[in-house]
């Protein structure tokens, strides 16, 4: 089974890259960017794509991820944040963010959710219902 590209999405470029440097010692390669609008151009480039979201540092409209969502129908975002509740972001978490994870992440739960992205990967495309 192929494992997913990861796109971290992160404005602490620092947090991004200690994120990156676990994901490389679970044996995933990914790429840092630091603002929501440069991921279209990644996954305009093919990627067969898992987005890891700092719902904590980065701004998330969610009109962009529905358009997203549209676009790319077997785009996967995880979010990742220190809170449990973020106010006026319940539609988006609730329709389009595969799982949210705490911080700091546990990296039994993060292989779980990475292995299970790379399962529906694998499963034949079905229409969007997006």
């Amino acid at each position: 089974m192929k494992k997913p590209d990861i796109v971290v999405i992160d404005r602490d470029l620092q947090n991004g890259q200690q994120f990156c440097t676990l994901l490389k010692k679970l044996n995933y390669s990914a790429v840092l960017i630091s603002v929501w609008e440069d991921l279209e151009k990644k996954l305009a480039q093919g990627f067969q794509t898992a987005v890891i979201l700092d719902l904590d540092s980065v701004a998330v409209p969610s009109a962009g991820v529905r358009a997203l969502r549209k676009k790319f129908p077997r785009l996967h975002i995880l979010g990742v944040s220190r809170r449990s509740l973020h106010p006026g972001m319940e539609e988006l978490i609730r329709s389009h963010i595969y799982a949210c994870l705490r911080k700091p992440v546990d990296e039994d739960e993060l292989l779980f959710w990475l292995k299970s992205i790379a399962d529906n990967l694998a499963q034949p495309e079905a229409p969007s219902e997006i």
